[in-house]
């Protein structure tokens, strides 16, 4: 006997309703849809979308209420994964931790479905689809309040790639305010892209070309993830939707993409007037409908995404039994009282014997929170101690380190010494290491000085000399702190002095210091060089005041 299937696919723009008998397509009706009743594949308007949904049962006369039912592929996800070889019983958990992890979308918005695929050696392949909750439950509703009962749902563009007989295959189903791109490779329908129109005012001209471009974009997609095995010239396109001309669709795309492009054909049978490609969706479903759990076409997915909440209620084999058991229970009846009667006094012993383990376990579970409290303080302690001791260990290697510093700035300071010069103390204070001595001239204590720069210590002097200030200790001594000397010569006559400064006011300032002195009878600016960051290199020439003895 032939069954009857009753088909719905539901769009933004339309409802089509198509009946078969088997293998032979019976009836066909397509209901306009005004602007906004539904938007986005989400019932917004309920009370007309359920007033649509009666008027096109009426019209066709159809009084079967178990329908299937097809949705659009927008905002809906599909995803391919591989897990490790699981048994059965981890595998639901296994998808949901991986559809947390994949999908981009929070898993309390979707409606989660799937089905395990042909995988490797080892491991475990599942197809997912997610759907979003707002879709399914405007829709399921809606359909309930017409009085439907809903058996099947599927996504558009996995019920088309039903159809297709070709293990690898492109599909492209265009309808009025979107189209599907779907590339099944080896049976797995992945990727599958619905793409909205910009507008209704858009020309077929302009569609045609955005439908070439996103087919040519899908195609360089899946290409450049499967290396190993792209879509080659010979894989066929399959077309199917509303074009106004199929054969003028066919032909641009077969000109853009370069792939043989045919209009995708049913396997139904179907009378005159009926337009296959307009109700391929429909198709779709009752093959799917037909075949039951079995493989249909090339494609090795075979879904019924609708949600649990929605599914039909098994029939309960305890309704079923419990007429035909009433007499059988009133003879029980009779037993069980004779059986309470005995096990009653079983259950006071029972009882008193479960007080007593009761109690036994409260201070049980009391001596558990007293030691957890106990092992919480220690665990603390310990933290504690362990904060002092990393800190311990910072301070004692910084003091080894500071002894470090000292030990090599003094043995530095004693190695550098000359025969010219004598050392009187040596102090350490505050990260500053004084010496204090003697020199036989400026020169000399300059070099001692520049000795000392291959420590991490600033060395700090004074030069003095009986009778005043010496000539080079006029020049030390005047030095601001932003000026670093880098070379300082001497002849009899003149002075002549190297060093970097922040800046140019800095040189003058030092120059002004130098004059004021009173030891030198000129000071001459020989060099001033820009370098990085605005500092300056110069070199002063200092003429030192000769001093002339008067004859009596």
């Amino acid at each position: 006997m032939a069954k009857k299937i009753v088909t719905l696919f539901v769009n933004d723009t339309s409802l089509r309703l198509m009946v078969t008998d088997g293998k032979q397509i019976k009836e066909w009706a397509e209901l306009p849809l005004e602007p906004g009743l539904v938007e986005n594949a989400v019932v917004v308007k309920e009370a007309e979308f359920v007033a649509r949904i009666k008027q096109l049962f009426e019209v066709q006369k159809i009084t079967t209420r178990k329908v299937a039912v097809a949705i659009s592929g927008f905002r809906c996800l599909t995803r391919p994964i591989t897990l490790p070889q699981l048994p059965k019983e981890m595998l639901n958990e296994a998808v949901e931790r991986e559809a947390e992890r994949a999908l981009p979308v929070p898993l309390g918005q979707l409606y989660l479905s799937w089905q395990t695929i042909p995988a490797p050696a080892e491991k475990t392949r599942v197809f997912l689809v997610a759907i979003p909750r707002e879709i399914a439950d405007a829709l399921c509703k809606g359909l309930h309040k017409a009085g439907l009962s809903i058996n099947l749902m599927n996504l558009k563009p996995l019920l088309l790639a039903r159809i297709v007989t070709e293990a690898t295959a492109i599909i492209v189903d265009v309808q009025t305010t979107e189209f599907d791109i779907v590339i099944m490779a080896k049976g797995v329908p992945q990727p599958v892209r619905t793409i909205l129109f910009p507008g209704e005012a858009v020309s077929w001209q302009d569609k045609t070309a955005m439908i070439n471009n996103e087919l040519d974009r899908t195609i360089t997609f899946y290409n450049s993830g499967n290396p190993e095995n792209p879509l080659d010239a010979t894989i066929p396109v399959f077309v199917s939707g509303e074009p106004t001309d199929e054969i003028e669709l066919c032909q641009a795309l077969s000109d853009e993409v370069g792939h043989p492009v045919l209009p995708l054909s049913s396997p139904l049978d179907w009378p005159e007037g009926f337009v296959p490609s307009r109700y391929m969706v429909n198709i779709g479903l009752a093959l799917q409908q037909l075949s039951s759990r079995k493989k249909a076409g090339a494609s090795a997915v075979s879904l019924n995404i609708l949600p649990v909440p929605y599914q039909p209620k098994p029939i309960s084999l305890t309704n079923i039994l419990v007429p035909s058991a009433a007499a059988v229970v009133a003879v029980l009846l009779t037993l069980l009282v004779m059986l309470t009667q005995s096990a009653s006094a079983d259950i006071t012993i029972i009882r008193s014997r479960l007080n007593i383990t009761d109690q036994l376990l409260q201070q049980k579970l009391s001596q558990r929170q007293e030691l957890a409290g106990k092992i919480a303080g220690l665990e603390k302690k310990i933290s504690q101690a362990e904060v002092s001791r990393i800190s311990f260990s910072a301070a004692t290697d910084s003091l080894n380190q500071q002894k470090n510093r000292i030990i090599l700035a003094i043995e530095v300071a004693i190695e550098s010494l000359t025969s010219n010069i004598t050392l009187n103390s040596i102090k350490y204070t505050d990260s500053i290491l004084s010496i204090n001595g003697r020199a036989s001239d400026g020169k000399v204590a300059i070099s001692y000085f520049r000795r000392g720069e291959s420590v991490d210590f600033t060395l700090i002097g004074n030069f003095e000399k009986q009778g005043g200030v010496s000539h080079t200790g006029v020049v030390v001594n005047s030095l601001p702190d932003s000026i670093t000397l880098t070379g300082v010569s001497a002849t009899n006559e003149r002075l002549t002095i190297n060093g970097q400064s922040p800046n140019e006011g800095e040189i003058l300032s030092y120059t002004r210091n130098l004059e004021a002195s009173g030891q030198f009878s000129q000071i001459t600016i020989s060099r001033l060089t820009a370098i990085k960051d605005g500092e300056m290199e110069f070199s002063l020439v200092l003429n030192i005041k000769q001093v002339l003895n008067k004859a009596e």
